[in-house]
């Protein structure tokens, strides 16, 4: 028999999840490989290319100053990005846990593909990549005034 629900306890707290819930764990711990992966482009790119902390980005006139700030701002756009993703995937992963980890997940990989295409094309390189982070990112925000819209009228 499959539970539809359980229940985690944390202190004196508890907090009861849908079963399938550990799916929307799964796919923010997807966001934190991403973002391994992102770093180490940009770690690896300060060595090769002689950037050297704290500065941000290559500083003007610096002979590899768009190869270096597109790898940085491919992993800065991604920073920028990621919370909210993150939070519409908890908040709509309540309601629909497995649809809300794979747009998560699709999300991530988008952002693998946009960080990867970044670095080896410039900022053409990013398209494929940032649409599919979009086939995951826009669903959430989508799903979002839905799962409102049927919480609100459950009872009605």
């Amino acid at each position: 028999r499959k539970r539809s629900r359980s229940t985690a306890r944390m202190g004196g707290a508890s907090v009861a999840v849908p079963a399938d819930f550990g799916w929307v764990m799964l796919a923010l711990f997807s966001t934190i490989v991403t973002n391994t992966i992102l770093v180490a482009q940009v770690v690896m790119a300060r060595k090769e290319f002689d950037v050297r902390y704290p500065s941000l980005y290559a500083p003007p006139g610096h002979k590899f100053e768009q190869k270096f700030n597109c790898i940085q701002r491919s992993h800065q756009n991604y920073l920028e990005s990621l919370p909210p993703v993150m939070i519409l995937t908890v908040v709509n992963g309540l309601f629909s846990p497995k649809l809300s980890a794979v747009f998560c997940f699709i999300f991530a990989v988008g952002r693998i593909i946009y960080g990867v295409g970044y670095k080896m094309f410039g900022p053409s390189g990013r398209h494929v990549g940032g649409f599919i982070a979009h086939l995951g990112d826009v669903p959430l925000m989508l799903m979002l005034p839905y799962t409102g819209y049927n919480l609100l009228t459950a009872n009605a």
